[in-house]
Order: C-alpha cells, then sequence, then structure tokens
C-alpha cells in the first residue's frame, strides 16, 4: 500500500508547490492593481481640485510699516527741536500734534478676491500633469513613504512568525540541555520583538526635535513598524496565546512543524494588522516629514514636506485647503495599500486562519 501511494503523493509535492506560487503572484498582481487604483484616486482628486482653482487677484501695493514709524520718529524729532529752540509759538506745536494725530493707522493690506470659476478639463489636466504640480508632489510623498510602510509591515509578519516558531518550539518536549537553550532563545526574543522596539517610543525627542532625524532606512523602518505598539503586540499575542494546535503539530518533526507554527503566527498578526494600518501609514509620513525637516533636504525636498511648507506660505484659504486635500488623500492612498497589502499577505499565506 505505501508502495502503491509513494508515487501520488511524490507528484503531490510539486503541485503543492506550484499552487503556493500561483496563489502568491496572484496576491502580488492584485496588490499592483489595487496600488494603481489609489493613486488613480489621487489624480481624480487632484483634477477635482484643479477645475475649481481660483485666479490670484492682484495684490495691493503695500506701505511698509518702517515708513510709519520712520515718519513718527521724525515729528517726535521735530516737535524736541522745537521745544528746545526759543521763539516757538505753542501754535505751531499743536498745528504739527494735530498733523500728527490725523495720519491714519498702518494695517495689513487686504488681497483682492477672485471669484472661484469652473475651469476647463484641459486647463486642469495640464495642471496637474505639469512638473511641479501639487499632485506630482502629492504622488512622491505617498511614493517615499510607502516602502517605509511595507517594510514596517513586512516586519510585524516576520516577527510574528519567529514569535509563533519560538513559542511552539518552547511547548514541545526536549532533553533538559536543549530545554535551558530553548528557554533563553525565548527570552531573548521576547526582548528583542516586544520590549526593545518600544524604547525609542518614550524618546520624546524623536517627536519634538524638529533637527534629529531618525537615522537611515533600516531605522526608519523599525520606528515605523514599532509604532503604537504594533510589532510588540503581534509578537506578543504569538507568544502568550494559547496554541491547541502545537498538540497535533509536535507529531511532526523539524522543519514542517516550525514552518506551519510560524505560517499559522503570521495569519494571526494580520487580523492584528488590519485596523493598525493607518497609525503605520501616518508613522511613514511623520518619518518621511523628518526627513524633510533636515536642511540638506531643503533644495531637493518635493513629497509631503515640501507641499505642507507650500501651503503654509500660500495666501489663499482655497489654496491651503486644496493642499491639505492632497496630503490627506495621499495618507487614504496608503492606507488603502497598507491594507491590501496586509490582505493579500493573508490570502498568501493561507485561505483561513486557524482556530486554537
Amino acid at each position: 500500500m505505501d508502495a502503491s501511494l509513494r508515487p501520488a503523493l511524490d507528484r503531490l509535492v510539486p503541485l503543492a508547490r506550484g499552487a503556493a506560487a500561483a496563489r502568491i503572484a496572484a496576491a502580488v498582481l492584485r496588490w499592483l492593481a489595487a496600488c494603481a487604483v489609489g493613486f488613480a484616486g489621487l489624480l481624480a482628486l487632484a483634477l477635482f481640485l484643479a477645475s475649481f482653482e481660483r485666479n490670484p487677484g492682484e495684490e495691493p501695493l503695500e506701505t511698509s510699516a518702517s515708513a510709519y514709524l520712520d515718519f513718527d520718529l521724525a515729528v517726535l524729532r521735530e516737535l524736541a527741536s522745537r521745544s528746545l529752540r526759543d521763539g516757538t509759538s505753542p501754535q505751531e506745536h499743536q498745528d504739527l500734534s494735530n498733523a500728527w494725530s490725523r495720519r491714519p493707522g498702518w494695517q495689513l493690506p487686504e488681497a483682492e478676491a477672485s471669484p472661484m470659476r469652473l475651469a476647463q478639463v484641459r486647463d486642469a489636466w495640464t495642471a496637474v500633469a505639469s512638473e511641479k504640480s501639487r499632485f506630482r508632489t502629492a504622488a512622491r510623498g505617498a511614493g517615499d513613504a510607502l516602502p517605509f510602510l511595507l517594510g514596517a509591515l513586512a516586519i510585524v509578519f516576520c516577527g510574528a512568525a519567529a514569535a509563533g516558531a519560538l513559542a511552539h518550539a518552547l511547548r514541545l518536549p526536549a532533553a533538559p540541555a536543549r530545554a535551558g537553550l530553548l528557554r533563553l532563545a525565548f527570552a531573548a526574543g521576547v526582548y528583542a520583538l516586544v520590549l526593545h522596539p518600544l524604547w525609542p517610543l518614550f524618546d520624546p525627542a524623536v517627536f519634538y526635535d524638529r533637527t534629529r532625524s531618525l537615522g537611515p532606512l533600516p531605522s526608519a523602518v523599525l520606528f515605523v513598524a514599532a509604532f503604537a505598539g504594533t510589532l510588540s503586540g503581534a509578537a506578543a499575542r504569538a507568544f502568550l496565546q494559547p496554541q491547541s494546535h502545537a498538540l497535533q503539530l509536535a507529531s511532526l518533526s523539524g522543519r514542517p512543524a516550525l514552518a506551519a507554527a510560524a505560517r499559522i503566527s503570521a495569519l494571526g498578526a494580520a487580523e492584528w494588522l488590519v485596523p493598525l494600518v493607518p497609525a503605520l501609514a501616518a508613522a511613514a509620513l511623520f518619518v518621511c516629514a523628518k526627513a524633510d525637516q533636515e536642511r540638506a533636504a531643503d533644495a531637493s525636498a518635493s513629497g509631503l514636506g515640501a507641499l505642507v511648507r507650500a501651503a503654509m506660505r500660500e495666501l489663499s484659504a482655497a489654496e491651503r485647503l486644496s493642499s491639505c486635500a492632497l496630503v490627506g488623500g495621499a495618507l487614504l492612498v496608503l492606507c488603502f495599500v497598507g491594507h491590501r497589502f496586509v490582505i493579500e499577505a493573508q490570502r498568501a499565506l493561507g485561505a483561513s486562519r486557524v482556530e486554537p
């Protein structure tokens, strides 16, 4: 019986590998399609905002406040000199004081507002497709933040898988010497995956020091993965939750059992990650904004940090709201793309999670 079944079982192994490869390829294609849909939505938002662009009115002639101060100083100097000279009548002092009091007060010039109008589609497309358009700035900003978000999600999945494998190895019976090594590895895994990622979050300078950057790409990705306790929470769930499937996997030995335990823990992390994707997307934007704060990047910054700085310098409220809407649209694109990454990773690992 075993001899007759062995050829069929041997053919199932490459078939299973081919099915897994096809599942992963389909997940990658669906995720790329989701990226295209997300950036197309950002383009539609930019077209909508460009259709209602307001033509800036003519700015009024501004009178500098220093000119008013110079005039006041000149009047005071003249009054002082007349007071010190002999032969100045009180009427002359009174006339100069009256002329000074009738001077209009200085105030900020009011910009001439022009009504908003609906632009033609061709003009709106030209404004959006230009090299220095705000849509290109928002799209580049979202593209700059996307590697941080995807790297953080991948780290969380890998951390949960490693924690699940360590927890399963510790629950298996072993010799005393091997059990001691497993406990040491378990303690090291708890520190590396649960405790250590939380330390940078307790440093206020990371959030309030504008001149301090988050370091190179790996450290920034680790910061995004640890934000809101995402990596620590996913690893702690894999370490501490009761796993009844460990008893069924104990009949297997070596790599198959550990791989299955890691896959099941990664599937459990997918459910933990779904509501935390917006927080990780905001952390990725924060990392890019911190990088834009560096003086060396002022000349070459073209991401969302440059868009925010441009919005702060704009005179019109409509233009400021338009820039803020593009920043919010880029954040929504990151949330959508990150959520689809989690869903497709869950589908690539398995159709459903094995419940304990």
